[in-house]
């Protein structure tokens, strides 16, 4: 697939080094407020054509998907402009700064045909589609609680995540990790959230508490003020699974995932995953759904109906924290449950 990219940014980079060593895969043309800044972009990683304007990209026809790295607060404007331009989007986290917006997106991706999916890249890399089987297969019984954990210590003032106007904050972020990676876990929506929340101008730290139902739960924190850490816990009644780094694994190592099988004599197991770019797995992935060559939904997708969820939930834990109090999670609604698949881009 032909790709746009939309900034010029460290995440930009990222998934443009990524794609230089795939196969299937090329980047035509990159966009930045500064032509200067897109550019030397264009010309560091070989590609064709730079502009000085987002919607110059949009209008060129080579482009056939958008990969939409822009501040928070330039999500849903600059992907909703690309879906009516006719170009599928793959869209950083979080998909949009309210849940409004992300309902909005969806209609766009609906309206034009053309496939809309959120950037969560650790949704591709093998370590989470073990994980994905294992629950599948039962081999940890019902999950009934999961933790979750993102934390680094952001000490530049100047840094793009701490500006409000853009979008920024500790939960959209980093939360919005551990957060997508519990209700992957669940399998739904969470019903309930609380939020304790440190930070003025924008959160720095958040711990969140989901309820999915009596006895099934979420604790999920983030932080900018902290030590690095990433962790993920999934605790069913018959095992547990253990994560160290399921966020963004080094490309160039392998992975663990620690498994505890039975209810009292619990065997404990570590299987190692080799190791995988799921930047370019992403990308590759992306185009082989918008191409329809692979099952919808399938292993590693990131469906709209999660992403939604995820947008409701981020609403409710920030209400909590301001109200102090229980704030009850609304679940969005789509139809179809996945909006933009095999029957909608041809």
């Amino acid at each position: 697939m032909r790709w746009g990219i939309l900034s010029a940014g460290r995440i930009a980079r990222r998934f443009a080094n990524a794609l230089a060593h795939s196969s299937t895969e090329q980047i035509v043309a990159i966009a930045a407020r500064d032509a200067d800044r897109a550019a030397a972009f264009a010309s560091e990683f070989g590609i064709s054509r730079a502009y000085g304007d987002y919607a110059a990209l949009l209008n060129d026809p080579e482009v056939e998907a958008v990969y939409n790295a822009l501040p928070n607060s330039l999500h849903a404007q600059w992907s909703i402009a690309a879906l009516q331009a006719g170009k599928h989007v793959l869209c950083e986290k979080p998909m949009a700064t309210s849940l409004a917006d992300g309902l909005a997106m969806v209609a766009a991706a609906q309206a034009n045909r053309r496939l809309l999916m959120e950037a969560f890249m650790y949704r591709f890399h093998p370590q989470t589609i073990t994980v994905q089987q294992l629950l599948a297969d039962g081999v940890i019984g019902e999950v009934k609680q999961v933790r979750g954990s993102f934390a680094f210590l952001l000490d530049d003032a100047t840094n793009i995540r701490l500006n409000a106007e853009l979008g920024g904050g500790a939960l959209y972020d980093i939360g919005c990790y551990p957060l997508s990676y519990a209700r992957m876990a669940f399998g739904v929506c969470p019903q309930q959230a609380t939020a304790f929340v440190a930070g003025e101008t924008v959160d720095l730290s958040v711990s969140g508490l989901l309820r999915f139902a009596a006895d099934h739960g979420a604790v999920v924190t983030c932080s900018f003020q902290n030590a690095w850490n990433q962790r993920v816990e999934i605790i069913g009644d018959a095992g547990w699974i253990h994560l160290d780094r399921p966020f963004n694994p080094t490309p160039d190592l392998a992975t663990t995932v620690t498994v505890a099988r039975g209810r009292r004599h619990v065997l404990v197991e570590t299987l190692t995953i080799p190791p995988a770019d799921q930047f370019r797995l992403e990308a590759e992935g992306f185009a082989a759904l918008a191409n329809s060559t692979v099952p919808i939904p399938s292993v590693g997708a990131m469906p709209l109906t999660e992403s939604l969820d995820n947008l409701a939930t981020m609403e409710a834990l920030l209400t909590s924290a301001v109200t102090a109090s229980h704030t009850v999670i609304h679940k969005p609604t789509i139809t179809p449950e996945w909006p933009v698949g095999m029957s909608l881009v041809h």
